[in-house]
């Protein structure tokens, strides 16, 4: 089994960049004015990345020629399709409440699945079911992912 390519390592750094430029432009801009725009761009951004997560257990799971092999695998398949499609549904809601009621709303529900994502992920990777980089790179995401949704919380909410 290879390593994770040097690409994606990089193009997941450069993922978080609107993560910590929203997070620091609504902790650090004094004016209430634009922080609604600033809180929606960090949900609706929030709700695709955490979509993300799940395509990539959609392409796992489609893959014809397979890197990983396990025991059960037409079963892993179907269970990676079907909750392939989880987080695009929660990121969905989050982001719809986000709209409709309120942007903090959003950010808080973000700020729970993310941690709840990664603990997912961590069982399929326990399984066998993702390559040997995939979660040291997850949960470098997640943390400062966690850490700028937490941050918002913290200082819009109180």
């Amino acid at each position: 089994m290879k390593k994770l390519p040097f690409l994606a390592v990089v193009l997941m750094v450069a993922g978080l960049l609107p993560f910590v430029a929203c997070t620091c432009g609504i902790v650090f801009f004094d004016s209430g004015v634009p922080v609604p725009n600033l809180l929606m761009a960090l949900v609706i951004y929030g709700a695709v990345c955490l979509s993300f997560t799940g395509a990539v257990h959609w392409g796992l799971a489609l893959q014809l020629d397979r890197a990983i092999l396990t025991n059960g695998a037409d079963r892993a398949d179907n269970l990676r399709l079907v909750l392939g499609v989880v987080p695009a549904f929660a990121g969905w809601i989050a982001a719809y409440l986000a709209y409709a009621w309120v942007p903090l709303a959003g950010v808080m529900i973000l700020a729970g699945l993310y941690p709840l994502v990664a603990l997912a992920e961590r069982g399929a990777w326990q399984r066998g079911w993702l390559p040997p980089g995939y979660m040291g790179m997850r949960w470098i995401a997640t943390a400062v992912t966690e850490c700028c949704l937490l941050m918002v919380l913290l200082v819009r909410a109180f």
